[in-house]
């Protein structure tokens, strides 16, 4: 008898129990549900922190106020600010939003990154500046090219016929002989300007662009113009180190025939890289080489 209320005694406790957590989860969740209400920044969850960071930078462009854009960061706790900037900024740039690229990017440059991916981003309000070089540039690149045609020793007709099969290979020379080795004036030398033809190993139509320095060594962060039939572009090297510090490849997206030429200093000019032949269907993207090298001092 005493066994059967022990138990019955244990029974009611149980069912009680369960019917009083049942109750408080239904009040807790649906009748008054918890509201946060001005949330501390560090509080939030990594991807509304990610959010956050944008806005900042984006704020940031507008008034310019890096004290405060700052102050911002570190009320979100991060470990490594800058590392989180830097990410943020690859990864809306990859995914193609320009605008919020380059306010990350200006946001990274003056909390001290130090990173040649973000120059492009930094600088493409003064390329107008800096394409006042390309006057001063053409004339050196004529006066170079003037000396190849001036060949005298085709001019002796005295011989009957066996000096003409001289000039003929002179005349197939001008390619790789526009960039003569001395060269006053110019900071840049045009060294090789290849087309490479057709080819399957590129998604589209590339200007591969390699500058040297010493020794060959590639240089990164070096200002590159091309212009074509849309108009003039810039962009820098160095931002694939995984080919070449010196290294940077431009998109032909239009038919035609296209310049190329180093920013910074005078510069030898690549011209009639032409883009202009339909490439066949089972190699059908088409490419040049340009090589510049720094003239040492």
């Amino acid at each position: 008898m005493f066994a059967d209320l022990r138990m019955r005694h244990w029974l009611f406790l149980v069912v009680g129990c369960a019917l009083g957590l049942g109750i408080g989860l239904v009040i807790t969740w649906v009748v008054w549900p918890v509201q946060y209400y001005d949330t501390d920044p560090v509080d939030l969850r990594g991807e509304h922190k990610d959010d956050y960071v944008v806005m900042i930078a984006a704020a940031y462009s507008q008034h310019g106020d890096l004290g405060l854009a700052e102050l911002r960061l570190d009320q979100l706790g991060f470990d490594d600010t800058k590392q989180v900037v830097v990410r943020l900024f690859q990864r809306y740039g990859e995914a193609g939003y320009g605008e919020e690229a380059r306010s990350l990017a200006r946001l990274a440059y003056d909390v001290g990154v130090q990173d040649v991916a973000l120059l492009p981003y930094l600088a493409t309000p003064t390329p107008t500046r800096e394409i006042i070089v390309s006057p001063t540039v053409t004339p050196t690149v004529e006066a170079t090219i003037a000396p190849t045609p001036t060949q005298p020793p085709p001019e002796p007709t005295d011989t009957p016929t066996e000096t003409p099969p001289e000039p003929t290979p002179t005349a197939t020379q001008p390619p790789p002989t526009e960039t003569p080795t001395p060269l006053a004036g110019v900071d840049f030398q045009l060294v090789e300007q290849t087309d490479l033809g057709c080819s399957s190993d590129w998604d589209g139509d590339y200007i591969l662009v390699y500058v040297k320095g010493e020794h060959d060594k590639g240089l990164a962060g070096v200002q590159i113009m091309v212009a074509g039939p849309e108009g003039e572009d810039t962009f820098f090297t160095g931002l694939k180190p995984e080919v070449d510090p010196g290294f940077a490849d431009f998109q032909v997206t239009a038919p035609g025939t296209y310049t190329v030429q180093v920013l910074n200093g005078m510069s030898q000019i690549a011209e009639e890289l032409a883009f202009v032949d339909a490439c066949p269907v089972e190699s059908p993207h088409h490419s040049w080489r340009v090589i510049f090298r720094r003239v040492s001092e």
